[in-house]
């Protein structure tokens, strides 16, 4: 039998591409144990051990290795070069739904060197840094991180990860917004990035007043001034007053898709204003009944809407809003949504193909046979895909009788598909498919039953148009 040393021989003696190729194929547990065979064959195969970072933090009692990574990467700072993809996902620590993520000591030799290189970067809240480093905060654990990964492609960070995140968001403003005062990385390979954060209660709390809850606005602006980001998904909490946090608006002209939570419609259209070439977004509207502003209201303000939009008519390509409005406080309802003004703006938005949105953002609440979906469809659409989102809204309680519950039953949704169907051509001549999401589909009584699903299907075929009638299940 070959011992080990004379396979590593053997291995190292194939052409780099060839190593490439077959080091990509091996699971992190392979790597590491060829990393240990000998020093050579340990340089060749730490640049793809390094490359993905990736934690799952569900325990208390079992935090991510970040103190681990910050130590092997003390003692060897090559390794830091190394990491392109940093994927930390997590919702909430068992057992600590509403507390903040525990903290995570590390050694005081460890901490002198690492106040060390706080102090080396030259910013100038190295003392708030270093006092949450003493205190274990996984914010400045991170911030420690992200502040050596000079080479990082992509960055995923889940909500246990950013529900602290005032040192990282001062790390990303000074290596963004200032790159030339700090020895900070400029992060010119960053390319994809998540940063979420859950929004709203859990339902038991008293209502929050915006001095409650510190918002993260100001942490997480700072990621549009990434020099060559193409795909961000963020949550955006709705400031007092929105501000850039740099001298110069954000030039993000290779951003093609992004995700956006927690704004509203105040400041959509502020985000969007300094994307000129997004060609997929993707918008969660939401209110939150645990919170009390100026902008979280149950008011979807439709006018508002599209004017955001309009910012980015000329390259939008994919547009999906969806709609959540959970329970909250100490209720047993839905809280109550209204409608205002109109999204019919939409149809001159000429290059969008793709539309997903709740039925009731084009045609409100009401049953009104007056309204069309040709006159608020963008007029060169392929593909739409209508949800019940919000239909709940309203529906039972002790509610206000002027606000409209949701009126639209399987049978009036088919005839506004039928209406628009008729003559569909003339005004949305590239229609491919339709797509109708409900929640619940009976099989023989109630929503859609198969005599109203036999005349869906049939009204697809006589209009020569896809149609597809899909159950879906939500969270509530």
């Amino acid at each position: 039998m070959l011992c080990e040393h004379q396979v590593a021989s053997g291995i190292l003696g194939c052409p780099v591409e060839v190593l490439g190729l077959i080091f990509e194929i091996l699971s992190p547990a392979e790597l590491r144990v060829l990393s240990i065979v000998n020093k050579e064959l340990r340089a060749r195969v730490e640049p793809f051990l390094y490359a993905n970072i990736q934690w799952l933090w569900r325990e208390a009692s079992s935090p991510p290795p970040i103190t681990q990574l910050l130590h092997t990467i003390s003692c060897k700072p090559q390794l830091a070069t190394y990491i392109t993809n940093v994927h930390l996902d997590g919702m909430h620590i068992k057992g600590r739904m509403t507390a903040g993520p525990p903290k995570i000591l590390i050694s005081s030799s460890e901490l002198t060197e690492y106040t060390a290189f706080i102090q080396g970067t030259g910013v100038p809240y190295s003392d708030l840094w270093i006092c949450e480093l003493h205190q274990g905060t996984i914010d400045a654990l991170l911030a420690l991180l992200v502040a050596q990964l000079s080479n990082l492609r992509c960055l995923y960070l889940g909500p246990i990860y950013t529900r602290e995140n005032q040192v990282l968001g001062m790390i990303l403003n000074s290596a963004l917004c200032r790159p030339m005062d700090y020895r900070l990385p400029t992060f010119q390979h960053l390319r994809d990035v998540s940063f979420h954060r859950v929004v709203g209660d859990d339902g038991t709390r008293p209502k929050m007043t915006p001095q409650d809850r510190a918002k993260n606005t100001a942490n997480v602006l700072p990621l549009f001034y990434l020099p060559n980001v193409r795909s961000m998904s963020v949550t955006v909490e709705n400031p007092d007053v929105f501000t850039w946090p740099a001298a110069h608006l954000p030039d993000p002209s290779k951003l093609t898709s992004l995700d956006l939570t927690a704004v509203r419609e105040a400041y959509l259209g502020d985000l969007l204003s300094v994307m000129p070439y997004l060609k997929t977004l993707r918008w969660a509207w939401y209110y939150d009944y645990g919170v009390e502003d100026d902008f979280v209201s149950p008011t979807v303000d439709l006018d508002r809407i599209a004017a955001a939009l309009s910012r980015v008519r000329g390259t939008l390509m994919d547009l999906t809003i969806s709609a959540d409005a959970p329970i909250g406080g100490n209720e047993q309802f839905h809280p109550a949504v209204k409608m205002q003004g109109s999204l019919r703006a939409m149809v001159e938005f000429d290059e969008l193909k793709r539309l997903r949105i709740p039925l009731a953002f084009l045609v409100g609440f009401f049953e009104d046979t007056t309204k069309r979906l040709q006159d608020v469809v963008p007029r060169n659409i392929e593909f739409l895909t209508i949800t019940d989102e919000l239909g709940l809204q309203n529906d039972g309680g002790d509610n206000n009788s002027d606000w409209p519950i949701y009126e639209w039953t399987d049978t009036a949704v088919l005839t506004l598909l039928r209406t628009w169907l008729r003559d569909w051509k003339s005004c949305t001549p590239q229609l491919r498919g339709i797509s109708v999401l409900c929640d619940y589909i009976d099989t023989n009584i109630g929503e859609w039953p198969p005599e109203l699903r036999h005349q869906f299907m049939e009204l697809g075929a006589q209009a020569e148009v896809h149609l597809d009638l899909i159950e879906w299940k939500r969270d509530w």
